[in-house]
């Protein structure tokens, strides 16, 4: 059962990231961490477990209201004594790590800013997969990685390259 909830969080994180707005991709990320925080738990994943269950809520909010600073630093002191309580070794504090860098960049309100950080997180969260023997998150967070990179193409290059006016049309 475990690894069928890891299975619908990956589908719904991979969606998030061709959401076209932040509210789209924080409404899709937020139903994947419904899904990934019972998938930790079940799997014993206590930080994991934890730092996922804020996550969504933090989502909520932020799908909600404007991202501040006062949310922003609740959300940081939230999951550092998440770190400290639930610490047992250097790969338990990568949920820590990953939720925190994405804390913060959900701040900058800009799509493109929202899959660069996945990138950062992903890699945080596959190397904690492997851990604790999280078989689909593995799988998703591989898939994460190329479909982020895929967006960041698509949706992100794309805009950044000029138009080649020697191009044949």
């Amino acid at each position: 059962m475990a690894q069928f909830l890891g299975f619908l969080y990956m589908i719904f994180l991979m969606i998030s990231n061709f959401g076209k707005n932040t509210k789209q991709i924080l409404l899709m990320q937020t139903i994947s961490f419904f899904f990934k925080t019972l998938h930790y738990y079940l799997l014993g994943g206590i930080s994991g477990f934890l730092t996922s269950l804020i996550s969504m809520i933090r989502n909520l909010i932020f799908y909600k209201i404007k991202t501040n600073k006062i949310w922003t630093v609740t959300f940081i002191i939230a999951y550092l004594i998440i770190g400290i309580i639930t610490f047992k070794s250097i790969y338990s504090l990568l949920p820590v790590f990953a939720t925190i860098t994405y804390t913060l960049i959900i701040n900058q309100g800009k799509p493109k800013y929202l899959r660069y950080g996945m990138i950062i997180t992903s890699i945080s969260w596959l190397i904690y997969n492997i851990y604790i023997s999280s078989y689909s998150g593995i799988i998703l967070q591989t898939i994460t990685l190329i479909t982020t990179i895929i967006a960041i193409i698509n949706l992100d290059k794309k805009k950044d390259i000029p138009y080649n006016i020697n191009k044949e049309r």
